[in-house]
């Protein structure tokens, strides 16, 4: 005779609340500021080294790429320390103090590439341990009664990310410009606003729901089977975040920046609007202002009428949208090298449909990483998508790096106009960029600094191919900005290195068009067999899916 069974109890329904949690306001104050600073600084990184360091196109492309790389690998180690040992509130504090230091140290002693480095390493140090932290934090807030409200509080932390940044990327600009506040001040401000940061992160520590670090346990989760699977999945899909970055942040202060700093770019936008090269950038956050509220409130539900609308999906239309983005610059490079006059307007239009595929790829995938995340792994899994940007960042690098071509000098002529003479002169294209390091022993006119003395300018950088003279063996030089003759003095000394890139104009941005393409083709297979599991906080602590 078989025993009865009693029927399981039917589940508690979770009461909702609609209220967002005390300590969001704080962590999104702090958001901004700290954004403020990181942007304001990565604004003018490369201009600053171009312009006021002589560095070539290629080597600040380079430098720029490595010090992102740098911040966004170290939120691993913050992941971990805040995980394992700290928690977020201690590890946040602690590494916005060494974040202040860097930026201090870089406002003040930033002008040789020794302090350069020393200065951005500390940066990157301090920014990259608080990332994966602020953003987790975050979620933390919420449990099952209030979960509906993580993606509501998650737009708020992204507008506040681009609301900070578009502070800084259109007044930084102007105080490095300015030559009676210059360097010091331009990277001062960022600096001044990371220690505003840190003062209201910690104002709001009562306010917070704090969830202890792991332990042990955190290594147990990373080696169980649940752990490993969520791992390898999300780092599938990392891989194609990597490749979005490798291709947004060329947007932020790089590459785009330094084909906007071209004279033939008409920065005049009308209605009495004249912008920066560097101020360009500023339009991707106030797309980004514009456009994550209608994708999520306008854009999202209408598709959702006609077809499911998943995270996945999101992340695959997005890259092909920032490829798009691409077309558009690499337009525009082509009319640059050809010597004709294009409007700033087309490349605001390529920041609007990069900023759609920012939307659609970098919002989606912070909220998809955080709810894939088992409950003691999240900081650990959100280091683990902001090392995709360190990937992208390093394959930037990695290009620039690659595509330099060493070519074979043998002199330079000096005068009203300046003579390169080099063995490959018959490959050259007008236009073409050529890249003149060393102690070359010429010098351009001398500038003068901000107390009026004359400051000796060597023949460092990167120029334009103005003529071609494939007999003689020489091609003559014109400024890469103004493209204007190089008046030079002096007499050339054999340690001189001259260089050229093999991607050529806009081969470069076609480059870039390719590699997106590829990736979001094979994404389109990989995304398909990809099994999604959410996880949330409960009122007890304990995980819930």
């Amino acid at each position: 005779m078989s025993e009865a069974v009693a029927p399981a109890p039917a589940p508690v329904p979770v009461e909702r609340d609609n209220k967002m949690p005390a300590g969001i306001p704080f962590i999104i104050s702090n958001e901004f500021a700290e954004r403020f600073c990181f942007y304001g600084i990565n604004s003018i990184l490369t201009v600053f080294m171009v312009s006021n360091m002589q560095f070539t196109d290629a080597k600040a492309a380079s430098w720029q790429s490595t010090f992102k790389a740098g911040a966004y690998f170290f939120p691993m180690m913050g992941a971990i320390i805040s995980d394992v040992f700290w928690g977020k509130f201690r590890t946040i504090m602690v590494f916005s103090i060494v974040y202040a230091i860097g930026c201090v140290l870089l406002a003040l002693f930033g002008s040789s590439e020794m302090a350069l480095i020393g200065s951005l390493f500390l940066v990157a140090v301090g920014t990259g341990g608080i990332k994966p932290c602020v953003s987790t934090n975050v979620g933390d807030q919420f449990t099952a009664r209030n979960s509906h409200l993580i993606e509501r509080a998650f737009s708020y932390f992204y507008l506040a990310i681009n609301l900070g940044s578009s502070i800084s990327i259109f007044y930084c600009p102007v105080l490095l410009k300015d030559p009676n506040w210059g360097p010091r001040w331009a990277f001062g401000a960022p600096a001044i606003m990371m220690v505003v940061a840190t003062v209201v992160f910690v104002a709001g520590r009562a306010k917070y729901a704090h969830v202890p670090p792991a332990g042990q346990k955190w290594v147990d989760d990373v080696k169980s089977p649940m752990g490993r699977r969520v791992i390898f999945s999300l780092l599938g899909i990392y891989f194609f975040v990597a490749v979005f970055w490798m291709l947004w942040d060329q947007s932020n202060g790089n590459t785009w920046t330094l084909q906007a700093q071209s004279s033939l770019v008409d920065k005049n936008l009308g209605f009495g609007i004249t912008l920066l090269p560097a101020q360009l950038q500023v339009v991707n956050g106030l797309f980004i202002l514009a456009l994550a509220p209608l994708f999520s409130f306008g854009i999202y539900p209408l598709i959702g009428k006609f077809t499911k609308v998943t995270p996945l999906r999101k992340i695959g239309a997005g890259l092909f949208t920032v490829a798009a983005s691409f077309v558009v610059v690499a337009m525009i490079e082509s009319r640059i090298q050809a010597g004709q006059v294009v409007s700033a307007w087309w490349q605001i239009l390529a920041y609007m449909i990069l900023t759609a595929g920012e939307v659609l790829v970098s919002i989606t995938a912070l909220e998809f990483s955080y709810k894939q995340a088992p409950l003691r792994m999240k900081s650990f899994i959100m280091g683990l998508f902001l090392f995709s940007t360190t990937m992208g960042n390093l394959g930037i690098a990695a290009v620039n790096n690659a595509m330099v071509k060493q070519l074979h000098a043998t002199g330079i002529e000096v005068g009203a106009e300046t003579w390169v003479n080099v063995d490959e002169a018959a490959t050259f294209e007008l236009g073409q960029k050529i890249d003149v390091t060393g102690e070359t022993g010429v010098f351009l006119p001398p500038t003068r600094d901000k107390d009026g003395k004359e400051v000796a300018t060597k023949l460092n950088g990167t120029f334009l191919v103005a003529e071609i003279d494939a007999a003689a063996k020489r091609v003559k030089l014109m400024d890469a900005i103004d493209r204007k003759p190089l008046v030079t003095t002096g007499a050339y000394d054999p340690k001189t290195e001259v260089s050229t890139y093999r991607l050529v104009g806009p081969m470069y941005f076609y480059f870039f068009i390719g590699v997106m393409l590829l990736a979001g083709l094979i994404f389109i297979v990989y995304a398909s067999f990809y099994k999604e599991q959410d996880f949330v906080r409960t009122e007890d602590g304990a995980p819930a899916s």
